[in-house]
């Protein structure tokens, strides 16, 4: 193997490397984030009194 060759398959082992890292990051935050979740919705529906919710598309003549 020439030195082109040995810079060549570094650079795809490095490259391997650092995406096999990358994946093992994110599953490993993936897991904890589903593991040890402490977010809890509200127990109660959001009120819709407010807002645009209860507007009618059309106007009302004043």
């Amino acid at each position: 193997m020439n030195d082109k060759d040995k810079k060549f398959w570094l650079l795809v082992l490095k490259l391997a490397l650092g995406a096999i890292a990358l994946i093992g990051f994110f599953g490993v935050g993936l897991y904890y984030t589903a593991k040890y979740n402490t977010y809890a919705p509200p127990d109660s529906p959001p009120a819709t009194d407010w807002g645009i919710a209860k507007d009618s598309p059309i106007r009302n003549k004043r």
